[in-house]
């Protein structure tokens, strides 16, 4: 697996370095360390002489820290099987990220929600918005966690899945990069609620596979055994797995069920797929993926098909 991880020397960028050595990559990955020096950075006009050699003496100790910050990285993922790489290139960043996806054939890139500047994930043009829109590749937007156990070894993952191509694709992925110990995941599926309708969630903790799929089929007739069936296939895909895995059915908003959930859970990260049922690309704001990812508590991993996957 080759992942691309865009940092600068944010809260959010220091969360996403948090979650990626939780993760379990497997062997032979390689991680691409970079930093983009914004262009803006390089061509401030110069007042005076003396101005002039304090800006190029200025350039000089940030091109030392941005590669010591680097270096620190490298160091922070030295104990695990990855491959590290850095580089640092001048340019727009999103451009720079983008062009290097392709040019790499990166299968995950990862940024934080937000950088140094502190723009709102919510402005149409930012950083992750650019990428999570145009990228080929599935995209990592890195959060802090919304739990206090902040250094727990365990992750609480939100895995929402709705049947479709890379919802599997999020499964696979989920299997390929492993878990730490004594991590938990809840599978989730969200049932589209009529107008008319009061959103629901049930949960089957403490109930058998009979006794969930009546009080599923009671709240939304077939859609909920449909429901039910998904799950119980995307738990026994995940059956060799070390980790607990849940079963929950909502009825509501897709989104709003997604993000619900991963508050109740306090969970570190979300896995969505970028496409759903309805195979429209996540480039339209308002998306599922993209609302999940613009207000998700936690860290969102959107699963584009990268790789195909073995249901397609």
């Amino acid at each position: 697996m080759r992942m691309l991880l865009a940092i600068d020397q944010s809260k959010d960028s220091k969360a996403t370095i948090h979650v990626l050595q939780k993760l379990k990559w497997p062997t032979g990955s390689i991680l691409i360390v970079l930093h983009v020096l914004p262009l803006e950075n390089q061509m401030a006009p110069a007042r005076e002489g003396r101005s002039s050699q304090k800006n190029l003496s200025d350039t000089g100790n940030s091109s030392i820290s941005i590669q010591a910050a680097l270096d620190q990285v490298k160091k922070q993922f030295g104990s695990t099987m990855l491959q590290v790489e850095t580089m640092v290139v001048k340019g727009i960043p999103g451009q720079e990220i983008l062009n290097l996806i392709q040019k790499k054939k990166i299968d995950v890139a990862v940024l934080g929600s937000r950088g140094l500047s502190r723009i709102s994930g919510l402005l149409i043009g930012s950083v992750s918005e650019w990428v999570l829109n145009d990228a080929r590749c599935s995209v990592l937007i890195g959060r802090p966690t919304a739990r206090k156990a902040k250094f727990s070894s365990s992750l609480k993952v939100l895995l929402a899945t709705d049947g479709s191509p890379d919802s599997w694709n999020a499964v696979d992925i989920l299997k390929e990069i492993g878990l730490p110990d004594g991590s938990r995941v809840t599978v989730l599926h969200v049932i589209r609620k009529h107008l008319y309708e009061t959103e629901q969630c049930v949960h089957r903790a403490g109930m058998s596979q009979a006794e969930f799929a009546k009080m599923t089929k009671d709240l939304c007739r077939d859609r909920g055994s449909v429901g039910v069936a998904l799950l119980k296939e995307t738990r026994n895909a995940l059956s060799s797995l070390s980790f607990q895995v849940d079963e929950c059915l909502a009825l509501g908003h897709e989104a709003q069920e997604i993000l619900k959930m991963a508050r109740r859970q306090k969970a570190d990260l979300i896995l969505v797929g970028s496409t759903g049922k309805t195979g429209l690309r996540k480039v339209f704001m308002g998306s599922v993926a993209h609302t999940v990812s613009r207000h998700a508590p936690c860290s969102v991993l959107v699963v584009r098909g990268a790789k195909k996957s073995s249901r397609d």
